[in-house]
């Protein structure tokens, strides 16, 4: 069922799926979700955990960590990778802000694209640690919050006539934190239909086409995933203590679809909670950068084998539509606008600073990647669009040539740990978490947290976010 823009009035048998969703999240118990979705959402955990503890440090993340200090709105919740504490409002911020700093972060394509990790899990790790809760029930809302977001996302997934004009993902993502923290909160399905409303109306504009998308020097909310994991938490608080929110909102001529900016939705996209456990297909990256670069990033890397990088005389990529256009233009001049700068990400690796051990300050220093970035040329292949806008595939042709007169050439159209390629390998996985967190926290309490986080069910939030902690400054 799907109700177009210019809809005058609802349809018969209008469906109700914020009833759906919040009976789900009310019912749900952990024992009753598969080993194979307990592992994925626990393997969400360590990613996002990381990616955290990384991003904390990233030039926004201590604006943002400084602005709420200064308004001193309380110290009840740690901050992963920090000596400092947030209140419970001010760390959903920083966290889901964080968790996206380096676009290192998780993302999904299976329905509408989205980073869902951002938003699900830095608010309910705060809310969790709040409550005192326990490891297997933060567990619990990781799941709930990862399979009602990726839902709505589904349910409300625009046009590629729309995404060429509004596209955001944060809107609807806002929802992730809202079922999660009303999984850990233990919400009736009144209160969840209320919170969805709140939520509704706190949640931020899908504004990646204005902030992210062809501006130079990029916006650093990129995709205001910290007003999102906040807003989201906001309206489960709010609607835990009776404050009503609409009862109704995702279904109809007016419902969220058309405020997210959407121009259509599917009710559908809502069905298959408790078979079909989406979280299982999260992917993983392995370059700290936008994922629409991965594949060029791969192609480099087998391409370059046995060479020096003197030996690189040109490079050509040839790509699909919105990589050039998102991609493409000045060399960056902050570490955010070389997350989205095919260019300079292609240079790094070929000079063998790649993204894959993250991103860095002192990586925009010195004239060697802005040098090897203008041997690097970007062209459009219409031929390409149509998988990425039926997919979300990422496909490129890489054609490196050598100053000897050598032509080498490859085409990838999935990202190298897509799914449909086999995914990010656990052992990988946990050597990320380690290669991001062992600066950080040191060897023996990235490992002690790496370990809570594989046997959550077991732990407490209250043991993990000590771990989290710098033990130079804990306690």
């Amino acid at each position: 069922m799907t109700f177009p823009p210019t809809a005058g009035e609802a349809p018969d048998e209008t469906p109700d799926s914020a009833a759906l969703l919040a009976d789900w999240i009310a019912g749900l118990r952990l024992g009753a979700v598969p080993c194979e979705a307990r592992q994925a959402a626990k393997d969400c955990l360590v990613d996002a955990v990381a990616c955290m503890v990384g991003g904390v440090s990233a030039a926004s993340s201590r604006l943002v960590l400084e602005t709420f200090r200064a308004a001193g709105s309380g110290r009840q919740v740690s901050v992963p990778g920090s000596p400092e504490r947030l209140g419970l409002l001010d760390a959903a911020w920083l966290g889901g802000h964080s968790a996206n700093a380096l676009d290192f972060d998780d993302c999904f394509r299976d329905g509408a694209p989205s980073h869902p990790g951002a938003t699900v899990i830095p608010p309910v790790l705060a809310l969790a640690e709040v409550r005192g809760a326990s490891g297997a029930d933060l567990l619990r809302a990781v799941i709930a919050g990862y399979e009602v977001s990726l839902r709505i996302g589904r349910a409300l997934d625009a046009s590629p006539a729309r995404k060429a004009q509004v596209m955001g993902y944060g809107s609807w993502q806002s929802f992730g934190a809202t079922a999660a923290g009303a999984s850990l909160m233990g919400l009736d399905p009144r209160r969840i239909r209320s919170a969805f409303g709140i939520t509704a109306l706190l949640a931020p504009v899908p504004g990646v086409r204005k902030s992210v998308e062809g501006l130079r020097p990029y916006g650093w909310l990129k995709n205001a995933y910290g007003a999102c994991a906040q807003a989201g938490l906001h309206g489960a608080l709010l609607a835990e203590r009776g404050f009503h929110g609409h009862q109704s909102v995702f279904d109809g001529p007016h419902g969220f679809w058309i405020m997210a900016g959407s121009d259509r939705h599917d009710p559908a996209g809502y069905r298959g909670l408790g078979e079909d456990w989406m979280v299982t297909r999260v992917e993983f990256k392995p370059y700290a950068c936008c994922r629409w670069a991965h594949t060029m990033l791969e192609a480099l890397a087998s391409l370059r084998g046995g060479l020096d990088p003197e030996d690189v005389a040109q490079v050509e990529v040839h790509g699909f539509g919105e990589f050039c256009n998102a991609l493409g233009g000045e060399l960056p001049g902050t570490v955010v606008d070389a997350q989205f700068s095919a260019r300079y990400l292609g240079a790094l690796e070929l000079l063998d600073r790649s993204s894959a051990r993250g991103l860095f300050e002192a990586d925009l220093a010195g004239p060697a990647a802005a040098e090897m970035a203008g041997r690097i040329s970007l062209h459009h292949e219409p031929a390409y669009d149509a998988a990425h806008d039926r997919a979300m595939s990422t496909p490129v042709r890489v054609v490196l040539r050598t100053r000897h007169g050598e032509t080498r050439e490859t085409y990838i159209e999935e990202p190298p740990t897509s799914v449909l390629r086999g995914g990010f390998p656990r052992a990988r996985l946990c050597e990320k978490f380690l290669a991001i967190c062992e600066p950080v926290l040191g060897a023996a309490r990235a490992e002690a947290a790496l370990e809570t986080l594989c046997n959550i069910e077991t732990a407490t939030a209250e043991r993990l976010a000590a771990l989290l902690v710098p033990p130079q400054r804990a306690g």
